[in-house]
């Protein structure tokens, strides 16, 4: 080979060493530019979606309230001022009226005469709800609103207020949807009439169009949802920013960029490699955090909590662990071994202690699959547990497909283990959606708790919450009660059980053991 050849093989090579690096990393960078997007474009969609869940979630409970008073004389100065009280309750609803036929007679801020003409209903729903939209009143020039009739009450919501949302993209748009209606609820910006129904059956879903990457959330809890609409350009704009950073810098920048991915991929598979090491170590252990009955402080049972301790010394929290067990498909093994070790904790506590229980948390994952009814029974013949000595917990989240989690758990209480609902109050649960579950408690979120005799907006959470348990007939638990405040306000309302630090934090078994032998002078 000739010197010619050497060095033209050699600069070909120089070039295509520094070349390909930089058009995969562009390639890369591209794909994943737009991916960011996509996920930017859902966030904001999912954001709006939600903050418009709880405007929602507003206007039913002010409406329900204002039409359980059953007000002879709707525009009585004393329905005015009840219903100055439910909107001083909703941070989100301009006003609440009273409606006959398509004239709003009087609201919250007074009585109007003759009253205000709403014009002709843009649509009904099987709530029973009526929808007016872009209604504007002489008193509030520049404004429309959504009136939402229902029973002779309406609430009224400034539109601008569903879609007001502070986007890092000033090209964005965003659209307000109705699965009842092809109309928009609230508009701002450009929407195309084909994205409102694009790929109906799925509840989120992003996808491109002549320029836009347009991202839909639907509403899990009501006939709504949010389109956003992101102009193409700002993937085209990181792409170039990323080529000015990569180019210059040649090979030595493609293979930085090649171990970072390489580093952070191996990251994020290298935990549950750990987890299932740490399985196989028993590295795992259980703590208990106590349950009191309220109105005698006695400790009448306790929920069995997961807890990871590494070999030096270090505790991983749970929040970590347990996320990335559902990710990874680990939960299961998890909860199993929450299942040994409490059979390993509480092997003769049912025979001393018959009116105790121990409650266990459940996953997604556990309550749509057919093994878990029979470890659960394999639990109770282990510990000798009678009916009511076991309680499973389930998210209200964590109920995904509802159908298979309903039959799990009415063959879970057949078993006699008692069902509870956790955390109640954070996802979207109704009462005719409780009613379809066969379950024995709710536990009301800590975040609930924490605001009750105070002037917190959510300090009328809990009542709503226990009005709602009453109803079905379900006994109550409170979580997170800090302050005998907190626990007096809940026992005045009727509620039967607490956990919280008030009383006692998590604790090993033999000192939850120790603690039922004092209380009942054995």
């Amino acid at each position: 080979m000739n010197k010619t050849t050497v060095v033209a093989t050699t600069l070909f090579a120089a070039l295509f060493a520094i070349s390909l690096p930089i058009l995969i990393a562009l390639y890369f960078s591209n794909r994943e530019a737009l991916d960011q997007e996509r996920k930017v474009a859902l966030s904001y969609a999912r954001d709006v979606t939600h903050r418009n869940e709880s405007i929602g979630d507003q206007v039913v409970i002010g409406l329900g309230m204002l039409a359980s008073a059953h007000a002879k004389d709707p525009c009585s100065e004393d329905n005015i001022e009840r219903m100055r009280e439910a909107n001083v309750s909703s941070s989100r609803v301009r006003a609440f009226g009273v409606v006959a036929g398509n004239r709003l007679i009087c609201s919250s801020f007074g009585s109007f005469g003759a009253g205000l003409d709403l014009g002709n209903v843009a649509y009904s729903t099987p709530y029973p709800a009526q929808f007016r939209y872009d209604i504007e009143f002489p008193s509030a020039m520049g404004s429309k609103f959504v009136v939402v009739e229902s029973n002779g009450y309406a609430a009224f919501i400034d539109s601008n207020l569903l879609t007001d949302w502070k986007l890092a993209e000033s090209d964005a748009s965003i659209m307000v949807i109705s699965t009842f209606s092809p109309q928009s609820i609230s508009l701002r910006g450009n929407i195309r009439p084909e994205w409102i129904g694009a790929k109906p059956d799925l509840q989120e879903t992003t996808f491109l169009d002549n320029g836009f990457v347009v991202a839909i959330a639907r509403s899990s809890k009501y006939r709504i949802g949010t389109v956003v609409a992101l102009p193409t350009t700002h993937v085209t704009e990181k792409t170039k920013t990323l080529a000015m950073i990569l180019v210059p810098v040649g090979t030595f920048a493609g293979l930085v960029l090649a171990l970072a991915i390489m580093y952070l991929g191996r990251v994020q598979l290298a935990l549950p490699a750990v987890i299932r090491t740490a399985l196989r170590r028993n590295e795992f252990f259980l703590v208990y955090q106590p349950m009191v009955e309220l109105s005698t402080g006695r400790w009448v049972g306790a929920e069995a909590l997961i807890r990871w301790k590494r070999p030096n010394g270090e505790l991983v929290s749970p929040e970590l662990f347990i996320a990335v067990a559902e990710e990874a498909g680990l939960i299961q093994r998890i909860t199993e071994r929450v299942l040994e070790l409490l059979a390993e904790d509480a092997k003769d506590l049912f025979q001393r202690y018959p009116d105790v229980h121990v409650s266990i948390n459940l996953s997604p994952a556990d309550l749509h699959s057919e093994r878990t009814l029979g470890s659960l029974q394999k639990l109770a013949r282990e510990l000798k547990a009678g009916p009511g000595n076991l309680i499973v917990e389930a998210t209200e989240r964590g109920i995904v497909k509802a159908e298979e989690a309903i039959e799990v758990m009415g063959s879970i209480r057949t078993a006699g283990i008692q069902v509870a609902i956790d955390d109640f109050g954070t996802g979207y649960s109704s009462l005719s959606y409780l009613e379809s579950f066969e379950v024995d408690f709710l536990k009301i979120d800590r975040s609930f708790v924490k605001s009750v005799a105070t002037e917190a907006a959510t300090s009328h959470v809990a009542d709503h919450i226990i009005d709602m348990a009453k109803a079905l007939k379900l006994s109550i638990i409170a979580e997170g009660v800090e302050t005998e405040a907190q626990a007096q306000y809940l026992r005045d309302h009727g509620v039967k059980f607490a956990q919280g630090y008030l009383y006692a934090k998590p604790m090993a078994f033999s000192d939850f053991a120790a603690q039922l032998e004092c209380d009942r002078g054995l």
